[in-house]
């Protein structure tokens, strides 16, 4: 080989290379172009539900007129004193069906007039010992007339008061506690017929006292 051939072998094989390493440097920039769009492309789709989030928040319902920052419900004066007179009208209602139950339950008049007639009886005593304080010079001497009538009325008088309101509490409590409990399984429609009874049961009572009186 001469050296002509020589040298202008080593000049292709120089240029040969001068042009290969600029397609690999741009196939390596290509690929890194296409993994840099991937990426872009790929945060875009992670970001798009914080865009879809932030949406929804805007155009979320707003609170009603009717609630306040904290939750709670708001009334006008208008309203507020509308609402205190329905409950106690529903109030009014509930006491009156209560005493009439009551007074139906067989045996709560007897037991209502003992305690009473036993009530009565004590505070009889009780003025018959004020009485007598006043009248003996607030002697204690159960040997002298006096003494005796003052301690005995006292004493007779706190037993009858406080045998009372045991009484009360034995004997009238339960019927209490029925009449409540059949007040609270009462229904509108059950209240209003209740009414109804109640009120025929009463027109009757005074056509047959007036009848009487004739």
């Amino acid at each position: 080989m001469s050296l002509r051939d020589t040298i202008e072998g080593a000049r292709r094989e120089a240029e040969g290379n001068a042009v290969g390493r600029p397609k690999k440097e741009a196939a390596s920039m290509g690929v890194g172009e296409e993994e840099k769009r991937g990426f872009s492309r790929s945060s875009a789709s992670k970001a798009r539900p914080v865009r879809e989030a932030g949406a929804s928040v805007r155009v979320s319902s707003k609170p009603k007129a009717t609630t306040n920052a904290f939750g709670d419900s708001t009334e006008t004066k208008e309203e507020k004193r509308d609402r205190k007179r329905r409950e106690r009208e529903e109030e009014d209602l509930r006491l009156r069906a209560y005493d009439i139950i009551l007074r139906s339950l067989p045996g709560y008049r007897k037991a209502e007039r003992t305690f009473w007639i036993t009530l009565g009886v004590g505070m009889v005593f009780a003025v018959i010992s004020l009485a007598c304080n006043f009248i003996f010079n607030n002697t204690t001497d159960v040997s002298t007339p006096g003494g005796l009538l003052l301690v005995g009325s006292l004493v007779i008088g706190y037993a009858c008061i406080i045998g009372g309101f045991i009484y009360n509490l034995a004997k009238c409590r339960p019927y209490r506690k029925e009449a409540e409990k059949r007040v609270r399984g009462l229904t509108d429609k059950r209240l209003a017929d209740l009414f109804e009874k109640d009120r025929r049961a009463e027109e009757e009572r005074l056509a047959q006292k007036a009848a009487k009186r004739k």
